[in-house]
């Protein structure tokens, strides 16, 4: 999943950030920090942050107040486990970070 929805960005123009391997990663701050941050290719949306999980699993309260934060302060923000991803990947393409698109995978 992770993957695809990384060419996806690629394909698209996305400018996308990821750290591959954020367990091993040298880091100062607060955890839980969203797996993949992207702008839009035409600038003219948001920031997009989102957060990569299984189909069962949980977001650790890190993660969730990292969500919460960003939602409150204009980035959107989403969770994005298998089952949603076709949904992902299609907005991906279109290059639209609206909060408005994404709203249907907010803390979900």
């Amino acid at each position: 999943m992770q993957s695809g929805l990384l060419d996806a960005f690629k394909l698209a123009g996305w400018r996308y950030w990821h750290a591959r391997r954020s367990d091993h990663a040298l880091w100062q701050g607060h955890r839980g920090w969203p797996d993949v941050t992207a702008l839009p290719p035409r600038l003219d949306g948001p920031l997009l942050a989102l957060e990569l999980k299984g189909a069962n699993g949980a977001l650790t309260e890190d993660q969730a107040t990292w969500l919460a934060l960003l939602h409150r302060a204009g980035v959107t923000t989403a969770v994005i486990r298998p089952a949603r991803y076709d949904r992902a990947l299609g907005l991906i393409l279109a290059g639209d970070s609206s909060t408005a698109s994404w709203e249907w995978a907010f803390r979900a």
